[in-house]
């Protein structure tokens, strides 16, 4: 059989055209006339897990903060006595507290020529949009949790670490208030789930960690040949439980927290910790939600928009979460 000279089943003048180039770009093989394919997929180099934002309510807000009304119990809620004796008066202690609301704002920018370039690709405007969600959505979930745990500003708000450290008696030290970095023990942890309002009812309790803190759970569990189950939460995303305990990961728990704290005095070092919280009296009070803005033009060479959201997270009862901490990381 005779050889097919014409191979690329195309006319002589192009096949000539791509031996020429072959010939003089020995190295590239012809790449000059082949045209680069991008995948369409753009990849977000992060690992994030918004797991508290996930699992906690959202309620609307108003005014300027959300105001709670505590009481504090009275010292014996009754006497025993005999039935000629009058009854002494004793009343609870009631208290205000409020939780101010707090702005996170960004602004995205992309240049008009980019989107004329990138237009057979994809909207690079929305494209944009959608990733500065992922990054608000992170910097949300930072202030959840820590907030200004490092009191750097007063204009962030407290997280959740900040609002249950305030608190006396809500933080338990797995070494026993004189070490961190240590292994995790489920009667800690069990202690702490103890220490939150509520926590016989189950369904209604989530515990936060970061990756190397439920790995502790889990090195926990396998040693005491105990098996943890799975359950599904807001979204429909299926976690593992502890003692049917929603273990949710956020990436943003520190794996290398230093407590100062009344309640750990003498602690030395760095680890992480697990939060156990009661979402009957954790929530986000939002006054605005997240909210995407596309601002006027002030030149022919960008296309902006601010995304903004107000609001505070709330620990409405102080026995509503509590820490276990000083675990290894």
């Amino acid at each position: 059989m005779a050889r097919n000279k014409n191979w690329m089943g195309s006319d002589d003048a192009t096949r000539q055209r791509f031996q020429r180039a072959t010939e003089l770009t020995i190295a590239g093989a012809g790449s000059d006339l082949l045209q680069t394919f991008v995948n369409r997929t753009v990849q977000q180099l992060t690992l994030r897990e918004f797991g508290l934002q996930a699992v906690l309510p959202r309620r609307p807000g108003t005014g300027l903060s959300e105001i709670i009304n505590q009481r504090t119990a009275g010292t014996t809620g009754g006497e025993w006595v005999s039935d000629t004796a009058n009854a002494t008066q004793e009343v609870g202690d009631y208290a205000r507290v409020e939780f101010t609301f707090k702005t996170l704002l960004t602004q995205g920018q992309v240049t008009r020529k980019l989107q004329a370039t990138g237009r057979s690709y994809a909207d690079i405007l929305a494209l944009e949009m959608a990733a500065k969600a992922e990054d608000f959505a992170n910097a949300l979930e930072n202030g959840f949790i820590q907030g200004n745990l490092d009191a750097a500003t007063t204009e962030v708000c407290n997280g959740f670490l900040t609002l249950i450290l305030a608190q006396s008696g809500q933080v338990v030290n797995v070494g026993g208030n004189t070490t961190q970095n240590n292994d995790l023990t489920l009667d800690k942890l069990d202690e702490t789930i103890d220490l939150v309002k509520g926590s016989a009812q189950r369904s209604d309790l989530v515990i936060i960690g970061s990756f190397a803190g439920l790995r502790q759970v889990n090195g926990a569990l396998v040693a005491q040949q105990q098996f943890n189950d799975v359950t599904e939460i807001a979204a429909g995303f299926r976690v593992r439980t502890y003692d049917g305990i929603p273990l949710v990961i956020s990436t943003e728990m520190p794996n290398t927290l230093e407590f100062n704290h009344k309640a750990l005095t003498g602690v030395a070092g760095s680890g992480t910790a697990l939060m156990v919280l009661n979402t009957r009296y954790c929530y986000i009070a939002e006054l605005t939600p997240v909210t995407v803005m596309p601002l006027a033009k002030s030149s022919s060479q960008f296309d902006e928009f601010d995304m903004y959201w107000d609001g505070s997270p709330v620990l409405a009862n102080t026995r509503g979460g509590a820490l276990l901490v000083g675990l290894k990381s």
